[in-house]
This record gives structure tokens, sequence and C-alpha cells, in this order.
């Protein structure tokens, strides 16, 4: 069944954007990747619709907390340190939940459920992993070369270029190009992306994930240059309670590519049913 709450938008504890989707029994928080620094910081009719179009099979179990970073990040704020802003906001608002976090959001919920297990009941690590490829280092620095020329658009383009598959591949970047001498991101804080790009280049959580205690699921697709299919077995083989869901041939954005799967397997997960080492 399809939830038809329409989404509240605004800040928790003053400084995160949000936007909760549903209002099913349980709640699942969404934390999502380096994009999330590419707006405003306010989720305004446009992204609300887009949350509840994602979201919208999970609503009717779980009531959905999409939550961004704060805008203007502390120069040199470390993954772990944003994970610790994520911690606060369920021992103070929501409580434990199940966790989904999705690229960069990936790094920052395995932080998460590493310091606070308490708060993590389940863990989703989407199109993440405990680091990032050589090949995934080498994009990022490109992103980062771009970010100290302020090209936002050249960034959303080269995303787009590195997540889908086929026609997507070719049509998206383009398109992102074009809109963006019309109307190029803007970010809240630009200093935020590059704060956000240099942690994601530091951040290495192969040592500690033995030590994560919640029930993870890892899932991703083979090809993702960032997080190929080698760190996702690297990432699930070291969990000591994992799962592994992969998608063959897809990329960065098998989260959307592959919706219906994806969703299929998260929320089997996340129901407590077996998703064995699969890929399709």
């Amino acid at each position: 069944m399809l939830t038809s709450t329409q989404p509240e938008t605004g800040q928790l504890m003053g400084s995160l954007p949000y936007v909760k989707v549903g209002d099913g029994p349980k709640t699942l928080l969404v934390i999502p990747g380096l994009g999330d620094t590419m707006f405003d910081g306010s989720y305004g009719r446009v992204g609300a619709w887009l949350a509840r179009r994602t979201w919208r099979r999970y609503g009717e179990t779980y009531t959905v907390y999409v939550v961004s970073r704060p805008r203007g990040l502390a120069d040199g704020r470390t993954i772990r340190g944003m994970a610790a802003d994520y911690a606060r906001v369920l021992e103070n608002r929501l409580e434990s939940a199940s966790v989904l976090g999705i690229s960069m959001g990936g790094l920052i919920a395995q932080e998460l459920a590493f310091g606070r297990p308490d708060l993590v009941d389940r863990l989703v690590v989407a199109v993440s992993g405990c680091r990032l490829s050589e090949e995934g280092a080498r994009i990022v620095k490109r992103l980062q070369w771009y970010a100290l020329e302020r090209d936002w658009t050249e960034i959303r383009a080269t995303l787009f270029e590195e997540m889908y598959t086929g026609r997507k591949q070719r049509v998206f970047p383009t398109l992102a190009r074009s809109a963006g001498r019309v109307r190029p991101p803007n970010p809240a804080d630009p200093e935020d992306v590059l704060v956000s790009i240099d942690a994601v280049l530091e951040y290495d959580g192969t040592d500690h994930l033995g030590e994560i205690e919640p029930r993870t699921l890892v899932i991703g697709g083979t090809d993702d240059p960032f997080f190929p299919e080698e760190i996702l077995r690297e990432t699930h083989e070291r969990l000591p309670d994992a799962q592994l869901a992969m998608f063959r041939d897809a990329r960065h954005g098998a989260f959307l590519e592959r919706k219906e799967g994806f969703d299929n397997w998260v929320l089997q997960f996340l129901e407590g049913e077996e998703v064995r080492i699969s890929q399709r």
C-alpha cells in the first residue's frame, strides 16, 4: 500500500533540514549522500514531492525521516563528527531507528552504528562501503577540483555520468549541463561541499567493521566506480552480522535505476527476512 500522508518538512534541533514521509509505527532514518550539500538546505515542494515519490513504499510500515547535514559545516569536520550529529537527532528526537545511508551517507551510517549501536535497530549501507576504491578516489578528487572552482554544474553532471547506465548515462549529464547554464545548483554554503569531499576521501572504516553490532545489509551495484563489487564484498565479509545484495552491471545509481529490486531487498531485510548473497 502506498502512503497518502503529505510530507512534513522543517529542521530538526534547529539546524538539520528534514522531510518526513509516511506515518508507520516504525522509524527509518535516511542519511543522504554528497549531493545533500548541493542545495540551499530547505526542502520545498519539489524536494518534498521527490522524497514522497522515493520512499512511499515504506510509508505504511515506517515513518521515514530523510535528514540532511547542517548547513555551514565546520572546516575539518569528519565522517565521525557528522555521525555524532545524527546520534544526537536519534537520542533527542527520534529515539532508536533503522538507519539507511546512501553513498556518503553510508559512511556516516557505519560510524553511527559503530559509535552508538544502542540507537540503531538495523543498518543499510546502500551504494557504499568501508572505503572508496582507487578509481572512486580519483573521481572524487576531480569533484574536489570542480568544487574549488565553484563549478557546481560539472559536479552534478559528473555524478550523473558515474551513477547511470545506458542511455541515461549519455543523456542525463548533458541535461544537467544545459540546465546548469540557466539555473545552476545553489549550495547554501560552498565550503560544505569541500568539507564533505575531504571527509569522504579521508574515510576508511575497515579496521572497526568487525565491531559494528547492528545487523547490516550491504547493497549496491557491481560496476559502481566508487564502491565496486570487491569493496561491497570486503565490507560484507568484515561485518560480524551482515547480508549482501548486488545488482549486476549497475553503477552508483543502482538505488534509482533498480529501484523496485532495491526497495524489495531493503524492505525484506528491515522486516527480518533473509536476503542471501545474491545478484540480479
